[in-house]
Formats: structure tokens, sequence, C-alpha cells
């Protein structure tokens, strides 16, 4: 599958002409499914839910920044070890992924949350909103955001590689 559990890399990846079409929606289906049975998991676990939210005293703007630009970093990164024949066979591509997650994670995390994945806000959002403890009100900034920085890593790809293909 290619170890796809983002919904704005798969975009991403689909545009970039190494994804399917027929493979699109059924992968964001599943990383949005997944998110929520993961998130539920937690809360049966645990008894408590958690999800991406501000951090206190941040506005949209800060989150905006946060989300589309470490979601265009992650993006970028994918494309170049994953996706380009170039890099076919690589080694790294798993440790420069999880190095740019931690590094955002570390970066904005306190900003805004630190999602970089529309399904990590849509699941836990969920979860907690229907446990009672949460409201969809920021949703729209986990799954809005990571998909336009996702958008803008692709034209820097481009601009990187020329028409390479898979």
């Amino acid at each position: 599958s290619g170890a796809h559990y983002n919904p704005a890399v798969s975009i991403a990846v689909f545009l970039r002409g190494s994804l399917e079409k027929s493979d699109l929606l059924p992968y964001i289906a599943a990383q949005l499914l997944g998110a929520w049975l993961a998130a539920s998991a937690v809360l049966a676990v645990t008894g408590a839910t958690f999800a991406p939210a501000p951090g206190a005293g941040y506005e949209t703007l800060a989150v905006l920044l946060s989300e589309v630009l470490l979601t265009f970093a992650l993006v970028l990164v994918i494309l170049n070890v994953a996706t380009s024949p170039a890099t076919e066979g690589n080694s790294y591509y798993g440790l420069a992924i999880g190095f740019t997650v931690l590094a955002g994670a570390y970066a904005v995390g306190p900003i805004s949350g630190g999602a970089f994945n529309p399904a990590v806000g849509f699941g836990p959002i969920l979860v907690d909103a229907l446990a009672g403890e949460g409201s969809f009100e920021n949703l729209w900034h986990y799954i809005v955001w990571p998909i336009v920085g996702g958008l803008l890593a692709l034209p820097v790809f481009r601009m990187q590689h020329g028409t390479e293909r898979n």
C-alpha cells in the first residue's frame, strides 16, 4: 500500500502520478476509519479522549501557518524519498519521514496540536465530540490546512524533478 496513513500525502502522491485513481478514495476512507477506530480504542482503554487543538493564546493564523508549513515539509520529504525513481529502493526514507514528523511536533505541536494529517484531526475530534468532551469547532483546521500544505508541496517537487514520473 505504500504505508499511506495521511490523506494529505495520498492526495499529493495521487496528483504526482504515483497512486492509482481507483485507490485514492478507498485509501482516504481507510485512513479516516482507522483514525476513528484508534481514537475510540484510546477512549475504551483509558476512559479519556484527546484531540488536537490550538494552543492557548494562538489564533487561527498561527494554526494555519503551523499546519500548512509542516504538512508541506512532510509531503515534500515523502514525495522526494518515497516516489522519486532517483531514490527508489533507499533504506533511509523511514528515518527522513519520521524525523520530519518529530521536528514538526516539537516545532509547532504547542501552537497547533501538530496534526499534519487530516485523519489525525478527524478521528480524535470526532470521538472527543461524540463523547461530550469537545466539539467540532476546530476540525476544519485539521482537514483544510494539511491538505493545502500537501498541495503546495507538489509544485515544489515538480520544480525539483521536472517531468519525472514513476
